[in-house]
This record gives C-alpha cells, sequence and structure tokens, in this order.
C-alpha cells in the first residue's frame, strides 16, 4: 500500500498576526474535529517582515477563546514567494491560501 502523504496548506496575509492566524487556528480545529489532523500540515505566514516574532493580535485571540478554538503562534514571514498556487477569498475575512511547491511538494498537483 502506498505511503499516504500529508497535504499542507500555509494560509499567507500582511503580517501574520491577524487573518492568517485565525485561518490556520479555524482550520487546525476543523481537521482535528474530523479527526483527520494526522492528513494535514498546517501553518501561517506574511508577506511583510513587520510583524515577524509577534503574536497575534489581541482581537483574533478573542475571538478564537470565545469561539473555543485553540491559537498559539508567532508571526513569520513566508520563506519563499515561489507559489505554484494561489486561492484568494475575498470578503470580511480577506486572507489568501498558498500552497508553496517547495512546502506543498508532490501533492500540488492534486488540487
Amino acid at each position: 500500500m502506498a505511503e499516504v502523504v500529508p497535504k499542507s496548506v500555509l494560509f499567507v496575509c500582511l503580517g501574520n498576526i491577524c487573518r492568517s492566524p485565525i485561518a490556520e487556528a479555524v482550520f487546525r480545529k476543523l481537521v482535528t474535529d474530523q479527526n483527520v489532523s494526522e492528513n494535514w500540515r498546517i501553518d501561517s505566514a506574511a508577506t511583510s517582515g513587520y510583524e515577524i516574532g509577534n503574536p497575534p493580535d489581541y482581537r483574533g485571540q478573542s475571538c478564537m477563546r470565545r469561539h473555543g478554538v485553540p491559537m498559539s503562534h508567532v508571526a513569520r514571514q513566508v520563506p519563499s514567494l515561489d507559489l505554484t498556487c494561489a486561492l484568494c477569498f475575498s470578503g470580511s475575512l480577506t486572507a489568501a491560501l498558498f500552497l508553496t511547491g517547495t512546502w506543498a511538494g508532490p501533492q500540488t498537483p492534486e488540487l
């Protein structure tokens, strides 16, 4: 039987202190609640270096606590902008979901 390779998802926003860590925390909770967390590598990062090393914004942390969503995060920058796939979401939760060729590896073509 072939080895199951985890899918990788990287949520990205400007500073990695509000939208992308919220998306990461919510997605992590969803896959954990569905008992499929071993099938996923989940992370978030920033396109800028403004907030590197900072915790998520207090408003996002408060919202996650109110909804029972665990959040443990320190802002970091995307290691490579050599992206092979980008799915952008618009609206009140404006966030971009990026799968990087180097980070996501061979599972990217499955999209």
